[in-house]
């Protein structure tokens, strides 16, 4: 899988990310269901991580020093192609074929 993130989108992580260098950040592709009642009624957010889970994949991506990963297990919720923006002062998760999320939160590390 592969993730496109545009340079306004760049510009907003590298801003919020909570650590003193950008370079090794992790950020995770989440396919969250915490009180949605069923997996397929998931929300996509961004999600910054200390280390990468056991058996998570990592995406490729045009956001040097920067890795995205995802839990293969919820591959089936995302494209094989997909991007990253910021419009509006939102995040927004999308590919060519639809928009995952128009209001895509950002959580930074605690």
């Amino acid at each position: 899988m592969n993730v496109s993130v545009t340079t306004e989108a760049q510009e907003q992580i590298n801003s919020r990310i909570t650590k003193c260098e950008i370079e090794g950040t992790i950020i995770e592709i989440e396919h969250d269901t915490d009180g949605c009642g069923c997996v397929v009624s998931g929300v996509a957010r961004l999600m910054q991580r200390d280390q990468v889970p056991a058996k998570y994949e990592t995406l490729h991506s045009n956001h040097e020093r920067v890795l995205y990963i995802f839990n293969p297990q919820m591959k089936v919720f995302f494209d094989r192609e997909m991007i990253i923006d910021y419009r509006n002062g939102r995040f927004q998760l999308k590919s060519a074929n639809q928009m995952f999320n128009p209001r895509l939160k950002f959580v930074p590390l605690a």
